[in-house]
């Protein structure tokens, strides 16, 4: 069993690690690993501590994350040194960064938060991930944050099925994504 706990930078290598592991097969070599850690993990752990929680094992390892920016203004202008990180990878990471971003952006009026969850295989279907995102409500609650957003591939009826199932609604499809939201307020 997992328990949920705030994030501490004594998870960050475990955190890391969970964002590669949750990837594609070349997550680990060297050009993406840098594109998935300054795209979808580094920025959130290391600006908003406080809207990152860990699902954490009887070893205290983090098996799994939810990370979030519940600001998109305040995001928009810290993001910058990891998008000047990322753009190392190459320039179609690059150009897909930017259409994400400038898709989120569309929606920030309403949805100012946005959020990435990973959970390492065999911890998951295990109500983990439920834990996760209310553990992140609560506290986007708490900070009277009106709505909340994420991105997932729009083949993935997985992960799409779990996000309705807690009250998000489809925002826009763009190309192989699609964009999700729910209003907290």
């Amino acid at each position: 069993m997992l328990e949920i706990k705030r994030y501490n930078p004594k998870y960050k290598e475990d955190v890391r690690k969970v964002c590669l592991n949750t990837a594609y097969d070349t997550a680990y070599e060297p050009v993406e690993r840098n594109y998935l850690l300054n795209s979808y993990c580094d920025y959130y752990i290391n600006n908003e501590p406080d809207t990152c929680f860990v699902a954490v094992d009887e070893n205290d390892t983090a098996q799994g994350y939810v990370i979030c920016a519940p600001d998109f203004e305040r995001y928009k202008k810290l993001v910058k040194p990891y998008v000047i990180q990322g753009k190392k990878s190459g320039f179609d990471h690059y150009c897909e960064g930017i259409a994400e971003r400038s898709v989120l952006r569309l929606f920030s009026k309403n949805y100012p938060a946005h959020f990435h969850i990973d959970i390492n295989e065999g911890f998951q279907s295990m109500g983990v991930g439920s834990k996760l995102i209310t553990a992140l409500f609560e506290q986007l609650e708490i900070k009277k944050v009106k709505g909340v957003m994420l991105t997932t591939g729009s083949g993935n009826t997985q992960a799409i099925n779990f996000y309705k199932k807690h009250g998000f609604k489809t925002l826009i499809l763009f190309g192989p994504a699609i964009v999700m939201g729910k209003k907290l307020r």
